[in-house]
């Protein structure tokens, strides 16, 4: 099933001068992969959509950028449609190598994704979605303003997701303790302009968005 999945989505990478149609038709085909290959993903993936677009209002994006914002979000795991089951799905810690190969998940996205015109500005979150601020990331160690904005934006959505989300190896963390430590790595693994505006932004909105009732308006819907 995997590698059926990841020859078809390779193929997507042809499409090029996309209608409207056309491009939703592909959003939804890929997250149709997503899901197929990893539920949990994609249910992580939708909810950072919902909280990177509540953070790319409240920074002023515009419309072109709100969307690749969001379709960045969504597939910005696609690349996870490449890595072994054995590694993606194992219940224990990960060794060196095994953490090596899923480091390489956005490499291969950004694959997966090259050469579909209208993803091209999405494709930078789905390959700069794990560098940080400080240069510590990876794949490949960019700092600061080097970093695609969408791609900051995303870095926090995705942590105030993972924080306050329940997993199997933790409960999730109250929305004060989130706030704590976004604010404590700004300047460090986050863009303290991104995480100004998110303190900006009422707590009101953020569990409603949570929870997966934002009016939060989408391109992929």
């Amino acid at each position: 099933m995997k590698n059926s999945i990841w020859q078809g989505t390779q193929h997507l990478g042809e499409i090029i001068n996309l209608t409207h149609k056309d491009e939703l038709g592909t959003i939804l085909a890929l997250k149709a992969a997503l899901r197929l290959r990893d539920a949990e993903t994609l249910g992580h993936s939708e909810r950072v959509v919902r909280f990177s677009l509540l953070l790319g209002r409240e920074l002023g994006l515009d419309t072109t950028e709100l969307r690749s914002l969001e379709y960045g979000s969504l597939l910005h795991d696609i690349g996870k449609i490449g890595v072994p089951d054995a590694i993606l799905r194992k219940p224990g810690k990960l060794t060196s190598l095994e953490w090596a190969k899923m480091r390489e998940h956005p490499l291969l996205g950004f694959e997966i994704l090259s050469g579909i015109d209208f993803l091209k500005k999405a494709s930078l979150v789905v390959v700069q979605h794990h560098e940080r601020w400080d240069g510590k990331g990876y794949p490949f160690g960019l700092a600061g303003v080097q970093i695609d904005r969408n791609a900051r934006i995303f870095a926090v959505a995705d942590a105030f997701d993972a924080m306050t989300s329940d997993r199997v190896y933790h409960s999730g963390r109250t929305f004060e303790a989130a706030i704590t430590e976004l604010t404590r790595c700004a300047g460090h693994q986050f863009d303290l302009e991104v995480v100004e505006a998110f303190t900006r932004i009422p707590e009101t909105e953020w569990i409603i968005s949570m929870v997966g009732m934002s009016d939060e308006k989408s391109f992929a819907a």
